[in-house]
């Protein structure tokens, strides 16, 4: 994307860094996200099945998903400085008293991973849902293979707090508090992770 279509989607950002930006989605992420959702390489990685519905039925779900918003569930574009849409984040399964959200990410362009901006793009939303969510809890779930993964999350403030067994493969539970998270933002926990990360997260 080039810096006038990054221009043209500002007004969608709703928090960002130096090199990161968390947008909400546009119609204009469809290619990219249905290209990527029927990549088995990537959809490996949250061991799900390639969508296999045709590009017109994928535009049609994600034109009612942007209009018609789901409290329950909100997905995120992540783009670089320059526009470029790199990956998505999510936040789903809101609980019925709305005090707890599953947190989900992708970085798929392969360019940028390996140099943090998937730690630092978990710690930028989470901190986007303190502020305008009444989470208390935010947990996810990583295949226990997924080493990568589980480093970035720990870094981000996430403890892994249990195995769990869904399809026969093993994913790892891990939580994110928001007393605790917020105390160790405050103490510049997060700051020196974002601004570090290449080096202190070569994995993302």
């Amino acid at each position: 994307m080039k810096a006038a279509e990054a221009a043209r989607l500002e007004h969608l950002v709703v928090v960002a860094t130096e090199r990161v930006r968390v947008r909400r989605k546009h119609r204009d992420d469809a290619l990219d996200d249905y290209h990527w959702r029927r990549d088995p390489e990537l959809t490996r990685f949250d061991a799900s099945e390639p969508v296999t519905a045709s590009f017109s039925e994928f535009l049609q779900k994600l034109e009612y998903e942007i209009a018609f918003r789901d409290p329950r569930r909100e997905s995120f574009s992540l783009d670089a400085p320059d526009g470029t849409h790199i990956g998505n984040v999510m936040y789903y399964n809101v609980d019925y008293g709305g005090e707890s959200a599953e947190f989900g990410m992708s970085i798929a362009r392969e360019a940028q991973r390996g140099q943090g901006v998937g730690t630092e793009a978990t710690v930028i939303f989470l901190r986007y849902l303190w502020e305008t969510r009444p989470f208390r809890v935010v947990f996810l779930h990583t295949l226990e293979w997924n080493h990568r993964a589980r480093r970035c999350f720990r870094r981000a403030g996430f403890e892994e707090t249990a195995r769990v067994l869904r399809n026969r493969q093993w994913f790892v539970r891990m939580e994110a508090r928001r007393e605790w998270w917020l105390l160790w933002d405050m103490e510049g926990r997060f700051e020196r992770r974002s601004e570090d990360g290449a080096e202190l997260a070569p994995d993302d």
